[in-house]
């Protein structure tokens, strides 16, 4: 279906809210769906798909209609262009104009048949620059993985053993690729002790407009058995500060730290529960720091040990947006990582107090 509208004019918009295939763009944008719709799967299937009748007179109809509207929010995103230029002295007015030309942005395109299509089919490789795809992205996130994620956290008790409470803002997604395991962790998994030998990777998906702002991030185990008092504390697994990450950079891997060697303000050192702790809970907070300025207090020769996080994030005023969390447990792999990192033999813990 040829189109001269606004959805096809990338003078003012990003390629990247166009299918780039050419055969499926032919076949979303037409009516009969020459080549079948996208949700079978196989050929068989499609070669048999036939398409509703009136579908060809209806389709065009609507697609029109949907595409008008979206030309009407871009003549007022162009009124609110001129509106940004002429406060560019006053802060709170311009951040008010910017987010609502974000929302304008996304309702322009949340009908956008090609949109649509690559939200469903290539969420990996989202613009996420674009507001429409962080929208629909975040709707997502919404319906299921940050419930899932509260849910874990408050179930395990993350909170409040580790911060008092948390208001999710972004996404935090955790992988070990270390492994060739390319799959992320669901919150809570119990996790071999060979599977987090080695740092992970994390995703932290923004989803309102951010360039370079500043992160800060920590791995706690709060379970450590602390004898002295026949109860626990909380050991630091791993300190990050002052990482950069934007809507485009949103990774934090191997490749990053090398970038920015003093993000690492303590090395990560591996979960290895000693025998008969029980599972550990591995916390991982993620922060926005206080106005994208460096970390105030960050010291090379932190103790990890009795580790007081509220006293580090308080005395940071690190603002906690998001939050994963796995466990671990004693294994037997578990002895070939503490030689790995030059820990002494691992205690065995018995029932009765010796």
């Amino acid at each position: 279906m040829a189109s001269t509208g606004i959805w096809s004019n990338f003078a003012k918009r990003s390629q990247s809210l166009a299918i780039k295939n050419k055969l499926i763009k032919e076949s979303v944008l037409s009516p009969s769906l020459p080549h079948g719709p996208a949700s079978l799967k196989s050929k068989a299937s499609k070669v048999k798909y036939v398409s509703p009748i009136g579908m060809d007179k209806i389709y065009p109809l609507a697609y029109e209609i949907l595409q008008k509207n979206s030309e009407n929010l871009y003549n007022e995103i162009e009124s609110i262009d001129s509106a940004i230029q002429s406060s560019k002295n006053d802060s709170v007015k311009l951040q008010e104009l910017k987010n609502k030309k974000n929302e304008l942005l996304a309702a322009a395109e949340e009908n956008n048949p090609e949109v649509v299509y690559n939200s469903l089919y290539s969420t990996n490789s989202l613009d996420r620059s674009q507001p429409v795809y962080r929208k629909i992205l975040e709707d997502k996130w919404k319906s299921y993985s940050r419930m899932l994620t509260m849910q874990r956290i408050e179930s395990l008790a993350i909170i409040p053993d580790t911060l008092p409470t948390l208001e999710p803002e972004v996404d935090v997604k955790l992988r070990f690729p270390h492994n060739n395991i390319e799959t992320y962790v669901e919150p809570g998994t119990v996790l071999s002790s060979n599977v987090s030998s080695k740092p992970p990777a994390l995703e932290i998906v923004e989803f309102k407009e951010v360039e370079n702002e500043l992160y800060t991030v920590l791995i706690v185990d709060p379970d450590t058995p602390h004898l002295a008092v026949d109860g626990y504390s909380t050991t630091l697994h791993w300190g990050l500060k002052d990482v950069p990450l934007s809507n485009l950079d949103y990774t934090i891997d191997a490749k990053k730290l090398m970038e920015n060697p003093d993000s690492e303000f303590v090395e990560y050192l591996a979960p290895t529960p000693e025998k008969n702790t029980g599972k550990h809970r591995l916390a991982v907070w993620v922060f926005r720091q206080k106005d994208s300025q460096p970390l105030k207090e960050a010291p090379k020769d932190l103790r990890r040990e009795f580790f007081n996080i509220r006293e580090f994030v308080e005395k940071n005023e690190l603002q906690p947006i998001g939050a994963h969390v796995w466990r671990s447990i004693w294994d037997r792999n578990t002895e070939k990582v503490r030689e790995l990192y030059g820990l002494p033999k691992g205690r065995i813990f018995t029932r009765e107090r010796l």
